[in-house]
């Protein structure tokens, strides 16, 4: 059976186009009725993973807590925008990205004291690890807005819509050994998708004839949809500067950022290494994702 949330977009989306065509009369004097976006990107990406944890022998127990950081370096992307004026004050604002990235991380390791758990116990040594992999990310939104301030040259909209997102993570690692483990490799593909309501606010002001300035910014929570199970939210904001060279073609620039910070809990068991006489060791905890996305965009404007 269909997903309601793919159902919901489509009617959203169907709705918005009709109300577009058929209130075309409302519109203001002089508005334009179509504005469409096409911009170039060029973002670089902080990803990072931090957490804690604890780990017991049944009696005893140990914490832990890590904190983690990769950088992407940049890439050109395309990014599209388009809004549909309704009528005066009402508007259907759509964003798209479509990020991506292939990188390689060299992760250097760490030392965790075993000692708590384990009388005696020397310290355990972390690998450190060669990963290569790729991060895509894809999105778009579509958001109803009304203007609640509205003047010659400022307005200020506020507005609900629907967001579908699409990320993916492949890597594939490689772990040194040490005098207790052997070199280690292992693969993971992971890949969600899915719908969520999310709220929307934008600031349009006109400093001049054929200048605007521009800010936009938008919010989710991932428990609102069905885009992932892990707890966590998504926040974009932007800047764009235009000037129309003619009444119909224009050009802008501005900086795009977004991030999607991502929050579950884990557990497992470890044991001792043969030759060791304790364990297993049951272990727990918390690890948090943030992938944070931001950089220069610059492009071309159409208004009809």
């Amino acid at each position: 059976m269909p997903r309601p949330a793919p159902r919901f977009a489509a009617a959203l989306l169907s709705t918005a186009i009709l109300a577009t065509f058929a209130t075309s009369a409302q519109a203001q004097s002089g508005e334009d009725r179509f504005v469409l976006r096409l911009s170039a990107f060029n973002p670089d990406a902080d990803l990072r993973f931090s957490g804690d944890g604890s780990v017991t022998d049944g009696s005893d127990s140990a914490t832990f807590d890590f904190d983690q950081k990769f950088k992407s370096g940049r890439e050109l992307r395309p990014r599209g925008s388009a809004g549909f004026r309704i009528s005066d004050r009402q508007a259907i604002v759509g964003n798209y990205y479509d990020y991506r990235r292939d990188e390689t991380w060299n992760y250097g390791g760490t030392v965790l004291d075993s000692g708590t758990i384990i009388p005696g116990g020397e310290p355990i040594e972390i690998p450190g690890a060669r990963i290569d992999g790729r991060i895509a990310f894809n999105l778009a939104s579509l958001n109803y807005e009304y203007a609640v301030v509205q003047t010659e040259n400022f307005e200020w909209g506020l507005g609900l819509g629907v967001t579908w997102a699409e990320l993916e993570i492949r890597a594939d690692g490689e772990s040194v050994g040490t005098d207790l483990l052997d070199p280690q490799s292992d693969s993971v593909n992971w890949k969600r998708d899915g719908f969520s309501p999310g709220l929307h606010t934008r600031l349009t002001w006109k400093p001049a004839e054929r200048w605007s300035v521009g800010l936009e910014a938008q919010y989710l929570d991932t428990r609102w949809g069905d885009f992932l199970d892990e707890r966590g939210h998504f926040e974009r904001g932007g800047l764009i500067v235009e000037y129309m060279v003619s009444e119909r073609v224009g050009i802008h620039a501005g900086y795009d950022w977004f991030r999607l910070k991502l929050s579950d809990d884990y557990r497992g068991t470890a044991r001792a290494p043969d030759g060791m006489d304790a364990g297993p060791f049951p272990y727990g905890g918390k690890v948090t994702g943030d992938l944070n996305v931001h950089g220069p965009m610059a492009g071309v404007t159409f208004r009809f």
